[in-house]
Parts: structure tokens; sequence; C-alpha cells
């Protein structure tokens, strides 16, 4: 029987430890994502999807203007793969053009920053465009 609870609490920790490599994406009129290790909680309250953040924010997108809710690992690729239509390619640069060439401050940014440094700028193009020379 202790062999069996270990085993079930070293399953239960690996499980926790995956989790982590996963990301949550909202997509409405722009897509946001967040790592499960910044998201404390995910509810859906009055006809809004509600983010609270571990820093203590919370952010809110109504479930009117949302497309679609996953989860996918956070890998290079996918955070390249900027429309998220599966392939790394042009299109994903112009995603990102079109997104610098529009920012205002009250801009929210989503899967425009390919590099995770919380500005969309060339950078991001750059990385898109070394994953399609590389693949």
């Amino acid at each position: 029987m202790k062999k069996l609870i270990a085993t079930a609490v070293a399953v239960m920790m690996c499980i926790t430890a995956m989790a982590d490599d996963y990301t949550l994406y909202i997509v409405a009129n722009t897509t946001t994502n967040y790592t499960l290790k910044q998201v404390q909680k995910l509810t859906f309250e009055n006809g809004n999807v509600v983010v609270n953040l571990k820093d203590g924010t919370k952010q809110t997108t109504a479930i009117s203007a949302v497309s679609r809710i996953y989860f996918d690992l956070a890998a290079a690729y996918a955070t390249q793969d900027v429309n998220q239509d599966g392939t790394v390619d042009t299109q994903d640069v112009l995603v990102i053009y079109e997104f610098m060439q529009n920012q205002t401050p009250e801009s929210t940014i989503g899967t425009e920053d390919v590099n995770q440094d919380s500005a969309v700028d060339t950078q991001d193009v750059l990385n898109v465009y070394e994953s399609i020379q590389n693949n």
C-alpha cells in the first residue's frame, strides 16, 4: 500500500511539472497568451473570461469576442507561429509588422511578441525569419 501511495504521489508531481510547460492562449481580437506558471486561476464570470495572474493582476476578455481558448506546449516553434495556422512563414512576419504599424499604448500584446520580451519589434520579426530560414 505504501508503494502504491508513493507511486501515486510521484506521478502527480510529474504531471504538475509537465503542466508548467504549457501556455494558455485566448484568441479574440488579438491573441493573448500566458504560461501556466503565470496563471493562478481561469474563470468565466459575468460574460467574461477572467485570468487571475500570480502577480496579482487580472486580465478580462468578453466571451463574445473570444473565438477560441486552448492550451499548447510552450515550444519555440509554437511561439513563432504568430497567426497560429500551423506553419511558420511570411504570413507570421506580416502579422507582426501589422501589429507594429497599428500599435497604440492600449494595445494588448499577444503572440506577436515572439521572444517574449514584452515588446513587439524587429527582434520578433528576426526570430520568425530565422525560423523560416532554418526549416
